[in-house]
């Protein structure tokens, strides 16, 4: 059976593929039938765009250092300079990206009087924004003055995410790391890169990473009939056909969508990209509810 796609429909696993016509095939990751030749194009969806975009490594990379509640601070053992020392620290990334935290271990604040030279490395959480992706920054710290450097936003920030008060966090010696090298992996489409220290800086993390992990929630669980429909139709195959569909990312750009059609064939990754950006959960839940929609009209051929 030929299978009908959208002439922008992009699949990518191992790699992204700047053009959107290309469909990345060979791997063992993408289910042959969706690497078919695209046959022709289907009309344009109201919502979606043609060229579906996403975000840099470097705003992945800022928003993994946003949604992320801890990370590992690893110091330089002192008397051992081969021989890293890893704390777990509650932190905050400021508006460029760099890491500002409290140490609440003695051993680090000692190797850092030898050493200011450290690597910090974050995980964000699973079923959120770019999850389960890793960041890791590379750089020197400096020291901060509670009273003058952190304000009592930040304590009560960091409060939040650590359990301890203000009043215990504001005892401890606080740093703040301005990264010459940053690494990125991004666990959605399993790809790593190397981020310029000037680009993460000036990138914007993914303004609905807030309300992320509540929206991809909502999608998955409460409209499962809803997306399946969705992915046929926006994939050009029958709706019994697809096994399971699930939403895995969602941006201000578009969102990523894992589609498997049949229990033993391997998932595909089909990237879509929105026309009009959403920026917040409230429009992003719409645009969705507007695509599930759509599809059933084009399902039902109300639609053309």
């Amino acid at each position: 059976m030929r299978l009908w796609m959208l002439a922008t429909l992009t699949v990518a696993t191992t790699a992204w593929n700047a053009s959107p016509q290309h469909v990345s095939c060979g791997s063992r990751h993408h289910s042959p039938r969706l690497c078919a030749v695209v046959a022709e194009a289907t009309p344009a969806w109201v919502d979606l765009t043609e060229d579906a975009k996403r975000l840099t490594d470097a705003s992945i990379a800022r928003t993994v250092a946003s949604v992320a509640t801890e990370g590992v601070l690893c110091t330089s053992l002192a008397g051992f300079s081969d021989i890293t020392f890893p704390v777990s620290v509650g932190y905050l990334a400021d508006k460029s990206g760099r890491i500002i935290a409290p140490l609440g271990s003695r051993e680090a604040a000692s190797n850092l009087a030898e050493s200011k030279r450290v690597s910090f490395f974050a995980k964000a959480p699973r079923g959120g924004a770019t999850a389960e992706s890793v960041l890791t920054l590379v750089g020197e710290v400096e020291s901060l003055s509670v009273d003058e450097d952190v304000s009592d936003a930040d304590l009560k920030d960091v409060s939040t995410r650590t359990g301890k008060t203000s009043e215990e966090l504001a005892a401890l010696p606080w740093v703040r790391l301005a990264p010459e090298r940053v690494h990125v992996f991004d666990a959605v489409r399993g790809v790593e890169a190397w981020v310029s220290a000037g680009d993460y800086a000036e990138a914007e993390p993914n303004p609905l990473a807030p309300a992320a992990q509540a929206l991809l929630e909502k999608l998955n669980t409460q409209h499962t009939a809803a997306l399946r429909r969705f992915a046929a139709v926006f994939a050009g195959v029958p709706g019994d056909e697809v096994a399971s569909a699930e939403v895995l990312s969602v941006d201000q750009m578009g969102f990523d969508l894992k589609l498997q059609l049949g229990p033993s064939a391997p998932p595909s990754l089909i990237r879509a990209g929105f026309k009009l950006p959403p920026a917040n959960a409230e429009e992003g839940t719409s645009v969705f509810m507007k695509l599930f929609q759509e599809a059933y009209e084009r399902e039902n051929g109300f639609m053309q």
